[in-house]
């Protein structure tokens, strides 16, 4: 079994409004590892955490991205699909996509598709997995370069999907529950 998940951060003093524009709320729920569907987590980083536990979350859309991170600053997400190891990380700032990096594992531990100014930790994680991968070799059932994107997520917000997080502000997760936005999937149908 592996991880096959959507996760987003945005800075903490954001947070709320960004929850209310996807139409999360909390349940009164709290999970020590994110097993419902949508959880939210603090960190002690600044950063808030917004876990979906399936790949590709149809309420962080490309235009759904571009629309929150108007207002917000900074917006973070992370796909992971370790079934087919595949991963990525861009990062969403005033409307635009600034960044992006991924990894499809399809034809093994080969292969990072980047696009934008890639943020300062990038170099250094990228040479220091792709090492990794030299040492172990292409066919040693190891792909290294698939963690380059959580790597860098890692070292922007202080989270990765398969660690233990010592940044938990509350040392757990908070369920929450899904709303459509007033007149978010009627506005979206008719095209207002």
């Amino acid at each position: 079994m592996g991880f096959s998940i959507t996760w987003l951060a945005v800075r903490e003093e954001a947070s709320e409004k960004l929850l209310q524009s996807l139409g999360l709320s909390p349940t009164g729920e709290t999970e020590e590892f994110p097993e419902s569907l949508i959880t939210t987590a603090r960190l002690d980083t600044g950063w808030r955490v917004i876990w979906y536990n399936k790949y590709g979350c149809p309420f962080l859309q490309p235009q759904d991205l571009s629309r929150n991170s108007i207002d917000h600053d900074d917006v973070l997400l992370c796909l992971v699909e370790e079934h087919v190891m595949a991963s990525s990380c861009e990062m969403w700032s005033g409307g635009k996509r600034k960044w992006w990096l991924s990894h499809e594992g399809e034809s093994g531990p080969t292969g990072l598709s980047t696009e934008g100014e890639l943020p300062v930790p990038f170099p250094a994680i990228r040479r220091d997995m792709e090492q990794l991968q030299t040492a172990e070799g292409d066919n040693a059932g190891v792909d290294y370069i698939f963690d380059i994107p959580s790597k860098v997520a890692q070292a922007l917000v202080g989270f990765k999907h398969d660690e233990e997080c010592p940044h938990l502000a509350d040392k757990h997760y908070v369920v929450m529950s899904r709303t459509v936005p007033p007149g978010g999937f009627l506005r979206r149908l008719v095209g207002k």
